[in-house]
């Protein structure tokens, strides 16, 4: 009789075991609503010469584009920014994200991709997002002089 407990204890603790993995499995491919909160930064693209990016991440929303360097300064502006609106995510452990939303485009532009879903997919880490499929790393700190406009506005 006592064994007999012991097997029901250990089945029904095993059992609970396996629903839990199953559990935890299916978060993994759960779609969350909005962006990551390690995320939600500017980061920016420190390339050489002119060819430097950023990109914002809020709440729901990623805003981006490249900079553009003021001949009298010499520092580096930001150009008016498209992205992903209605941003959701899934984790895909170790920090790696994929994230999904609708392109958009400043007032008075349109880029390629403008009003579709794209998807991609983004390594974070305290100092750095890694883009995959061909992009860039950013980092969290510019490692060239910004300012808001361009001197003569």
């Amino acid at each position: 009789m006592m064994h007999k407990s012991v097997f029901l204890i250990g089945l029904a603790v095993a059992t609970m075991g396996l629903a839990m993995v199953d559990v935890s499995s299916a978060d993994a491919a759960t779609w969350h609503a909005g962006t990551p909160k390690v995320l939600r930064h500017t980061w920016y693209y420190n390339g050489k010469d002119g060819n430097k990016a950023y990109i914002t991440y809020a709440k729901s929303k990623s805003t981006g584009n490249v900079f553009e360097q003021d001949a009298a300064s010499h520092r580096f502006y930001r150009l008016p920014g498209y992205g992903l609106k209605k941003l959701k995510y899934q984790s895909l452990g170790k920090h790696v994200y994929r994230l999904s939303g609708i392109q958009y485009s400043p007032k008075g532009t349109q880029v390629q991709f403008d009003g579709q879903r794209l998807t991609y997919e983004v390594k974070v880490t305290k100092k750095h997002v890694h883009f995959y499929k061909g992009y860039q790393t950013y980092d969290r700190q510019a490692k060239f002089k910004t300012m808001k406009s361009p001197v003569n506005v």
